[in-house]
């Protein structure tokens, strides 16, 4: 049984690396170059939406900030 938590874990893992670096090249794409995609501003609001989300929103941070290593 911990194996199988621990594979899935590690998938996990995977999947969370590979998508924050699709975002960070996404952003670098955005400012070298005219990609017609905005990922800077899909941030802001993302950002935005927290803060104007009062206690949900303050929770909700918190609680992505949780996963955040």
């Amino acid at each position: 049984m911990k194996n199988a938590a621990a594979m899935i874990n590690d998938g996990a893992v995977a999947l969370v690396s590979l998508i924050k670096g699709l975002i960070v090249a996404a952003v670098f794409a955005g400012i070298l170059f005219d990609t017609g995609f905005d990922a800077i501003s899909g941030i802001v609001s993302l950002v935005n939406s927290f803060l104007t989300g009062g206690l949900a929103g303050l929770l909700a941070l918190l609680v992505f900030a949780s996963f955040v290593k």
